[in-house]
C-alpha cells in the first residue's frame, strides 16, 4: 500500500504520477489497453477547501462549479449510469421489476444520520449494484462514499476499484469534494480532509509523455 498526504489536491495528483511512472508494473488492462498501475495507493489531502486544479485543466468559475455539481445531479440522461443518479435515485424498495415504492436519496440519508448521531460510523453511500454491474461491461469505478465527524469537522474517504490518475483523478477529487461541501453545508460543519483510495491507481500508455513532464 502507498499512503500520500498532502495539503492540496494538486500537490498530491502529482506525487502520485511521479510514483506511477517510476515505480508502476505494466498491465494490459480487459480493452488490451497498456497501463502503469500500482496498487492500492491511499491519498489525504488534508485542505480541500483551498485545492485547486493544476495548470493543464482550464476550470474556473462556473465550469468548476460545475464539476462540483456532478456527483449530486440525478439526472441520468440515458446513460449506464451516472454517479449523481445512483446516489439520488436508482436505490429503493421495488415492488415490480422497474417499479419502486420509495427511491432512495443516499445523500439526505447520511445527512440525516449524522444529524441524529454525529459519531455514526454508517455514513456510508455506494455507487455499485450488484444486481445490475455484475453482468454489463460499463460499471462504476467509484463503488463507496464515507462520511465521518470527527473533531468537528467533516472527515471524507472514497473508493475507486479503478482509477484512470493522469485523466480523472483530479476531475474526480473537485466531484467528490462538491459532494462533501454540499454535506458539510448540511451539517453547518467545517469541511475535513478528503481521502482516496484508488485499488488500481493507473496511467494509460497515451498519457506516458504528458504524465512525465508532471
Amino acid at each position: 500500500m502507498i499512503t500520500v498526504k498532502t495539503a492540496w489536491a494538486q500537490d498530491a495528483w502529482k506525487t502520485i504520477i511521479s510514483q506511477i511512472m517510476e515505480s508502476g508494473i505494466d498491465v494490459e488492462d480487459e480493452g488490451n489497453f497498456i497501463t502503469k498501475e500500482l496498487m492500492n495507493v491511499v491519498v489525504t489531502v488534508e485542505d480541500p477547501l483551498n485545492s485547486k486544479p493544476p495548470e493543464i485543466y482550464s476550470w474556473s468559475g462556473e465550469k468548476l462549479k460545475k464539476y462540483q455539481k456532478q456527483f449530486l445531479d440525478p439526472e441520468n440522461s440515458g446513460l449506464p449510469y451516472t454517479y449523481g443518479s445512483r446516489f439520488r435515485e436508482h436505490f429503493g424498495l421495488k415492488v415490480g421489476r422497474d417499479t419502486y415504492r420509495v427511491r432512495t436519496d443516499q445523500v439526505e440519508s447520511v445527512i440525516k444520520r449524522l444529524r441524529e448521531n454525529p459519531t455514526t460510523r454508517k455514513a456510508v453511500m455506494t455507487a455499485f449494484d450488484p444486481s445490475i454491474d455484475q453482468y454489463q461491461d460499463d460499471i462504476p469505478s467509484m463503488i463507496l462514499v464515507d462520511f465521518k465527524i470527527r473533531q468537528n469537522r467533516l472527515y471524507t474517504t472514497a473508493i475507486w476499484r479503478s482509477h484512470d490518475v493522469y485523466g480523472e483523478w483530479i476531475p474526480n477529487f473537485f466531484r467528490l469534494k462538491g459532494l462533501a461541501d454540499y454535506v458539510a453545508e448540511a451539517l453547518g460543519m467545517k469541511l475535513g480532509p478528503i481521502t482516496i483510495h484508488s485499488v488500481s491507481a493507473h496511467i494509460y500508455k497515451n498519457n506516458f509523455k504528458d504524465a512525465l513532464k508532471v
